[in-house]
């Protein structure tokens, strides 16, 4: 997994490296810019006689800028140099690497702020541009220098249709919070990133607020060790965390080697979120799925898909199950391995109740969906002091009223409610959104590195609660099964939107594309 940090984590891992691994800055900056040169080498190759302009600032963000002009100019491009401040306000690392650049760059191919003529940008193109303005180590609102050259890589970037690579992070965007924090004239001003190349590790604003539209695509630039601190808690998922996993079955293999979920889903004109998730349920390989949905319902499921097994539920004028369904389900629940339940029921006195009876009275693993959450802020005692694993699945609204908060207070600190949320409840966590987030009781955060707008669509959260229940069923490592099923659920929601295109696709498309995801 790829560890994802706050700032004060970035600068302890660069003290970690310089002090206890002993690399000189100047390696990690040598090492830094070889990254990045790295990074956008295909672009270099298709710039065919355009310019590189890199915009670099006073402190080590804009020394790995220098470094790598020098390693463009050696590659034989033509580069031009805008540094934001003197020569003096240069840190010493970055004072270093300027007076090597200009042993070999034409003195008229540095330009330092504040800009005096500039006219000889209009008889060059230019293809590339390289934000190195401002790195972690900045925080609040843009000044000065670095702002006036910020809003130049953002005028620029628009008169020539440049291709624009930041340096550990978009200029003007919060690495820690995701936020943009200046504006002019009411308009933001930041770094719309093409592609970002993170130092060392990645940043946890990458993935908060409207971060992930301007970061474009993330890669991290090795720094010449690896990460190594107990600090650390949160991570991105990547493919290679699911290497061999889940194992391969045996030969002599029966359905009843797979798990049987039992899923409480679906009621009156919602019986598609029934469908949708215990389709997803099979789908992910479990031997068995039971649907208990009110009885004028049932018929609806049991037509859809013929493996399903279907119960009726007693229920309300409105086809919404009661409270007293719980002991029509004992024999059911005595034959699962896990249940799911709240896809497709509306939040009601009587199913606040069954759920709370579900949280009491049942051990086995519960996932929570839907309407089954609304009543967790009346049941919070319940859900504390419950002895079985208890995986929730809220998007921001649905957690938002878990905490009796606006979703707007919680969508700025989602990934420390989450967190503590999961904490406090003995519970998993996973946020459903972009990207979604699984918190779990340990106190670890993970984000998800699948997914695309395309699954913003109905029934995309019903089709993740029945992967996660059939992938659990299968008894697998439980830890592995949760983050391997949110992974498994965006990566094919991706399948399906490479070839649908993310305006066409629907979640059932999501289900059919599971198995090549697999």
């Amino acid at each position: 997994m790829l560890p994802i940090l706050t700032s004060t984590d970035s600068r302890i891992f660069d003290q970690y490296l310089v002090n206890k691994v002993g690399i000189p800055a100047p390696v990690l900056i040598e090492n830094a810019a070889r990254a990045a040169l790295l990074t956008i080498e295909d672009w270099c190759d298709e710039l065919n006689g355009k310019a590189v302009l890199v915009f670099c600032g006073k402190g080590n963000n804009g020394g790995d800028g220098i470094a790598l002009s020098r390693l463009l100019h050696e590659k034989g491009l033509e580069v031009f140099v805008f540094i934001a401040g003197t020569v003096r306000e240069l840190s010493a690392d970055a004072a270093i690497q300027l007076k090597m650049l200009k042993a070999l760059l034409p003195k008229e191919n540095i330009i330092h702020y504040p800009l005096v003529d500039t006219h000889f940008l209009a008889h060059i193109q230019v293809g590339i541009i390289v934000d190195a303005i401002l790195g972690t180590g900045s925080s609040g609102a843009l000044r000065g220098r670095s702002k006036e050259a910020t809003m130049d890589v953002i005028s620029l970037q628009e008169h020539f249709k440049a291709k624009v690579l930041s340096l550990d992070v978009p200029t003007g965007l919060n690495s820690d919070t995701g936020a943009v924090e200046t504006y002019e004239g009411g308009i933001p001003v930041v770094v719309n990133a093409d592609r970002t190349v993170a130092m060392g590790t990645l940043k946890l604003g990458f993935y908060l607020e409207s971060a992930p539209d301007l970061v474009g695509e993330v890669s991290v630039a090795p720094l010449g060790a690896p990460y190594r601190n107990a600090r650390g808690s949160m991570f991105l998922l990547d493919e290679s965390d699911f290497e061999g996993f889940p194992p391969p079955r045996k030969m002599s293999s029966s359905k009843f080697d797979y798990g049987h979920v039992l899923s409480i889903s679906g009621s009156y004109g919602m019986t598609g979120a029934a469908i949708m998730s215990s389709s997803a349920a099979l789908r992910s390989g479990c031997g068995l799925v039971s649907v208990a949905t009110p009885e004028s319902q049932r018929v609806i499921v049991a037509s859809a898909m013929p493996e399903i097994m279907t119960f009726g539920l007693p229920e309300d004028e409105n086809g919404l199950p009661l409270a007293k369904s719980f002991k029509k389900l004992s024999h059911l629940l005595s034959k699962a391995t896990v249940i799911h339940c709240g896809s497709g029921i509306l939040p009601t006195d009587e199913v606040n109740e069954f759920v709370a009876q579900l949280l009491e009275k049942v051990k086995k693993p519960i996932i929570l969906d839907g309407g089954a959450l609304a009543g967790l802020a009346q049941n919070k005692s319940t859900l504390r002091e419950r002895k079985g694993v208890t995986i929730l699945t809220p998007h921001i609204g649905e957690f938002a009223q878990m905490l009796e908060m606006k979703w707007q207070d919680v969508e700025k600190d989602k990934i420390a409610l989450a967190k503590k949320y999961a904490a406090k409840y003995d519970v998993i966590l996973i946020l459903k959104g972009a990207p979604t987030i699984i918190a779990s009781p340990d106190g670890n955060v993970y984000i998800n590195s699948t997914g695309n707008p395309g699954m913003a669509t109905a029934g995309s959260g019903d089709v993740l609660a029945g992967i996660l229940s059939g992938i659990i069923a299968q008894d697998h490592d439980l830890h592995k099964s949760v983050l391997y099923s949110v992974y498994l659920h965006g990566f094919a929601g991706d399948l399906a939107a490479d070839a649908l295109t993310e305006q066409s696709m629907t979640a059932t498309d999501i289900i059919e594309y599971l198995s090549d995801a697999i």
